[in-house]
């Protein structure tokens, strides 16, 4: 059985889940009782889980309004952009110089992975598999803290990214061939390189950004 302790992560994780995934629309009007009758999880665990969320700029409330989903910040996207292309060059780098054979079987694996459910067109797993990339080559290079650290900043970029699978207009093969690259880089222990194309999977957000906002032209703000 469930404690207390884990409806309220299971509320949380839900809730969270819902937003980044755009289930829950930015700028949509929530109650707890809607919230309740979707999760199927009690009203206690759904109103801590919103007062976590609302700490994380996910849900805001308008006096004699209601709950909102926030809309989503281009200028917290552009600057946790910045934040991660400065991280990630350093760690793609170290990771570079302490990467295993068996570590790039498990990347290798998971960009085959991520082919295969973007043939499918699946997002979430597609999403969840990108980050999952990054994510290991975060182990490899011994920053996991830095990881955990940035999962915050990077709210409301991830709300973006999602988004962007759902832009015709925005392939998919360019996620994957980006990350092919980086594999064969890694291989290589090419350092400069490496660097080199972080920047450029990176700096591709500015662009995409133009699209998305034109797609979803009521998600955002400024």
């Amino acid at each position: 059985m469930l404690n207390p302790t884990n409806f309220q992560s299971q509320a949380y994780e839900s809730i969270k889940e819902l937003i980044l995934t755009a289930k829950l629309i930015p700028g949509q009007k929530i109650s707890e009782k809607e919230l309740e009758q979707r999760l199927t999880i009690g009203r206690t665990p759904i109103r801590e889980a919103i007062i976590r969320l609302r700490r994380e700029a996910l849900i805001h409330v308008v006096p004699q309004s209601g709950t909102y989903i926030s809309k989503i910040s281009i200028k917290q996207i552009e600057e946790a952009r910045f934040v991660r292309e400065t991280l990630e060059k350093e760690v793609f780098v170290a990771a570079c110089q302490a990467v295993t054979e068996e570590q790039l079987k498990e990347l290798e694996k998971l960009v085959i992975l991520q082919r295969t459910y973007a043939q499918l067109k699946d997002e979430i797993e597609f999403f969840q598999l990108d980050e999952a990339f990054h994510q290991l080559i975060y182990k490899i290079a011994d920053k996991e803290n830095v990881w955990n650290w940035l999962q915050t900043i990077n709210l409301p970029l991830n709300r973006f990214r999602f988004l962007r699978l759902e832009v015709e207009e925005l392939s998919w093969e360019i996620i994957l061939r980006d990350h092919e690259e980086i594999l064969v880089t890694l291989k290589e222990k090419d350092q400069a390189k490496i660097a080199l194309l972080v920047g450029q999977h990176i700096d591709v957000i500015d662009n995409d950004l133009i699209f998305v906002e034109k797609a979803f032209p009521d998600y955002f703000t400024e």
